[in-house]
């Protein structure tokens, strides 16, 4: 787990580098900008996410900060082509080139240029996630329009129609619950629609090992359970399948 110190140094590295090799356009997204909104401390946040402006140009920011900051691992994600680079206890992840098609649409419904960053945010999960800061800048961008509001209305709100989102990446019903126990938010009633139609989904897409670790995360908050249970999802509860996420945990 990374030290609020070390944090801050990776981010002053990563704007140092972008800086003196021109890169002019890479913004932080995800936790810590969520991180930021919400006023908590930097401990809250575990790794950093950088997309960019332009295509291809996350991915070459990456390979200079490895340089410049001796990367313990560099590595490449096969499907999204997200390169994940390791400084010290941080793990920074650098958009890849993946094509976000199904959320093009909504991207051109709000009006926004299709540039990797805003197909990088548009593909989130929820809104409290859809927020973005600057290399080299204090200014926190709100892409959607809706993701400080929803920070401070407490709710956990899909950034796109959910019904479309949860079926395409139903582990968003899993990281809903946590955002709500965790922040003591509110799921949005047609985010909750969307989760409760595709709780067999999740069980069917997912590994017993995936599904083992979602389970032993979401036993940690008491609130959890009645969500769980209320969704018909019970099968996170299996004591065999928490036991089983906590020592994929551990290793």
């Amino acid at each position: 787990m990374p030290t609020p110190q070390e944090i801050h140094q990776t981010i002053a590295l990563m704007t140092e580098v972008a800086h003196k090799v021109g890169v002019d356009d890479a913004y932080i997204v995800g936790g810590y900008p969520r991180s930021l909104a919400m006023g908590l401390p930097l401990s809250d946040v575990h790794d950093l996410d950088v997309a960019s402006g332009r295509p291809g140009r996350a991915k070459e920011l990456a390979g200079f900060v490895a340089e410049a900051g001796k990367a313990s691992d560099m590595h490449q994600h096969h499907r999204t082509t997200t390169v994940t680079i390791t400084l010290g206890n941080v793990e920074v992840d650098f958009q890849g080139s993946e094509v976000h098609q199904h959320v093009a649409p909504y991207v051109r419904l709000w009006g926004i240029e299709e540039t990797p960053l805003a197909m990088n945010i548009f593909d989130r999960d929820f809104t409290m996630n859809a927020l973005a800061i600057k290399l080299g800048s204090n200014e926190l961008l709100d892409v959607t329009g809706r993701g400080i509001s929803d920070i401070q209305a407490k709710k956990v709100v899909a950034i796109i129609p959910p019904d479309v989102s949860v079926e395409n990446d139903p582990l968003m019903i899993t990281r809903a619950i946590r955002m709500a126990c965790k922040y003591d938010f509110q799921i949005d009633p047609a985010l909750w629609k969307a989760m409760k139609a595709n709780g067999k989904k999740l069980e069917n897409k997912l590994s017993r090992e995936r599904l083992a670790i979602e389970a032993f995360v979401l036993s940690k908050y008491p609130k959890a359970k009645g969500m769980i249970e209320a969704l018909g999802i019970t099968y996170l509860e299996a004591p065999s399948l928490i036991e089983q996420g906590e020592m994929e945990a551990d290793e």
